[in-house]
């Protein structure tokens, strides 16, 4: 007669199975290749993780952008168009490897932090971090929505800086 314990083993790696495979599902932020990958919108090498920003779509495919503008264009005005986006998620500008998503981040826009497409956005977790931000940097804060409107009215002819 079998005992219950030597099935404990077999539970136990099927939970395993059934956790990794839901953790490979997430549908979050994942990790960009600085210096390696390439941006999706205008194919620039992605250079400073201060500024990359990410896609994921429903179907958990990661699109990598080397600024938040891209993302915003590439969304917009661009491929994104016709994704069935999961998540928008921006780069903390004050704490590396830290993923906000896009709604939710206040923004500076300043001439003064020099993004790679030179719209010079930089996302912050909170309105209180970006405020500390534009008072040694001076600017505007912004939201997503008055960002994405920035980018169509600068990138709407098709052309980027």
């Amino acid at each position: 007669m079998k005992s219950r314990f030597n099935q404990a083993p077999l539970y136990l790696a099927g939970f395993v199975v059934l956790a990794l495979f839901l953790s490979a599902c997430e549908k979050g932020p994942g990790d960009i290749r600085i210096g390696e990958q390439e941006c999706d919108h205008c194919r620039m090498m992605i250079s400073d993780e201060r500024f990359a920003a990410q896609l994921i779509t429903s179907h958990g495919r990661q699109y990598a952008f080397d600024a938040i503008e891209c993302l915003a264009a590439y969304v917009d005005i661009g491929d994104g168009q016709q994704l069935e986006i999961e998540g928008l998620w921006v780069p903390d500008f004050n704490t590396s490897g830290n993923w906000i998503p896009a709604n939710e981040a206040t923004y500076l826009q300043s001439e003064n932090i020099r993004s790679p497409m030179a719209l010079n956005f930089s996302a912050y977790q909170t309105e209180g971090e970006a405020e500390e931000q534009r008072s040694e940097f001076n600017g505007n804060l912004i939201d997503w929505n008055e960002l994405r409107s920035i980018v169509q009215e600068a990138w709407s002819n098709g052309h980027q800086h």
